[in-house]
């Protein structure tokens, strides 16, 4: 077996297509390293699939009889991994199940496919009597070659396999900023980092400047509450924007005294996915109903964020600048 294969993860729904999913992988057995998304509804395995995307050269989405298990008003596991994929903006193509006439699709199941058929372009269609062997044949030999696609997994030797299997299933352990520590215990009062920008007018001169601000998780959860029911992710940065501006023009002035105005907040854009991406870990926004039948995201709060809200004593949280 090569020391050099692929790495990639199949977006699916857990043995729905196992006609599909044994042949992928006994196709890709000597040429990639293949990831899936795992059955559970939990958060853990929300991590474990995002983490898998993150770390893939490609990945397959395999669309056949399930949607897959989904809260009212949210979107399941199968929906979340293609969103994800998408704004990686890793590498795709998709497997689609025809169903027959006597098969009747979910609602959900219906949008989501054609969702995915009208964003996505490498799309092929199988049923019960496809060949699946000779299938992923054209479908690999395409793959490569459009996405001029290069082996970078490396198997591991003996002693770094536990880190390997560490990472992948979301245990690692690091700096508790937006970016990282999003498998510890969610609590309100913890703080955390933020970028930001601005432009400051000292003595007639604009000046723009870089800073750092520490909220909390209840600030920001509480300015989230006060946007809308629903809400983009531009809403979000909006939202953040203001509560950035609604505490640190004092630190920016002890910073430069002579300041007379500061305008133009802006939280790094990277700084705006982590913080996204831990609430969704979190399990403290999720995506609405709404996002199934178009290809904007549409967030809410979740039941659990509120109830953390309404059950909170914290106050007075403070607000740390650097």
């Amino acid at each position: 077996m090569p020391n050099h294969r692929y790495h990639i993860h199949v977006i699916c729904v857990a043995h729905d297509q196992p006609m599909v999913l044994d042949g992928l992988a006994v196709f890709f057995q000597n040429i990639a390293f293949l990831t899936y998304d795992i059955a559970t509804s939990s958060t853990q395995a929300s991590v474990y699939s995002r983490q898998c995307i993150d770390d893939c050269d490609c990945t397959i989405v395999v669309i056949g009889d399930s949607y897959g298990s989904a809260e009212k008003n949210s979107v399941s596991q199968l929906h979340l991994s293609y969103l994800s994929a998408r704004t990686k903006i890793k590498p795709m193509l998709v497997l689609i199940k025809s169903l027959g006439k006597s098969k009747k699709a979910s609602r959900q199941l219906r949008d989501f496919t054609r969702l995915v058929e009208q964003q996505v372009y490498d799309v092929y269609y199988y049923d019960d009597k496809t060949d699946i062997p000779k299938l992923l044949i054209d479908v690999h030999t395409k793959m490569v070659k459009k996405h001029n696609l290069v082996a970078s997994w490396t198997r591991m030797q003996k002693s770094s396999n536990a880190d390997k299997a560490q990472k992948l299933s979301g245990l690692s352990s690091e700096k508790n900023t937006a970016a990282n520590n999003i498998d510890q215990p969610f609590k309100l009062s913890e703080l955390v980092e933020i970028r930001y920008s601005a432009q400051a007018y000292e003595d007639g001169n604009l000046s723009d400047i870089k800073m750092t601000i520490k909220l909390s998780w209840q600030q920001i959860l509480q300015a989230i509450a006060l946007i809308s029911a629903t809400f983009s992710s531009y809403s979000l940065q909006v939202c953040i924007n203001r509560l950035i501006a609604s505490h640190a023009e004092k630190d920016i002035k002890q910073q430069m005294p002579n300041v007379h105005a500061v305008s133009r907040y802006q939280v790094f854009h990277s700084d705006l996915n982590h913080l996204q991406q831990f609430l969704v870990t979190a399990n403290c926004i999720q995506l609405t109903a709404s996002s199934l039948k178009t290809s904007q995201e549409l967030w809410r709060l979740t039941f659990y964020a509120k109830k953390l809200l309404e059950s909170s004593q914290i106050e007075n949280v403070p607000v740390l600048s650097k």
